[in-house]
């Protein structure tokens, strides 16, 4: 593990959590830039998007033209 994504963790341990596993079809909404942590029980596909997406890029979570770019992309 990353130090850094560690060190989050850390930070985190000691906050209130909410645990919870979905069904096949189920969605979660988690509010951009919340903290959150995904363990995958078994192989899946995840699908992020952000709400409230900044204008201007930032360093960790990019910026409006990164999430175009993700959408637009086809895999």
């Amino acid at each position: 593990m990353p130090e850094q994504e560690r060190g989050w963790l850390e930070r985190a341990r000691e906050t209130l959590a909410i645990e919870t596993v979905l069904k096949a079809g189920e969605v979660l909404y988690i509010p951009s830039f919340w903290f959150h942590y995904i363990v995958s029980l078994q192989k899946g596909a995840q699908c992020n998007t952000r709400s409230g997406v900044p204008d201007e890029p930032n360093h960790y979570f990019g910026g409006r033209d990164t999430v175009q770019k993700c959408m637009d992309s086809s895999y």
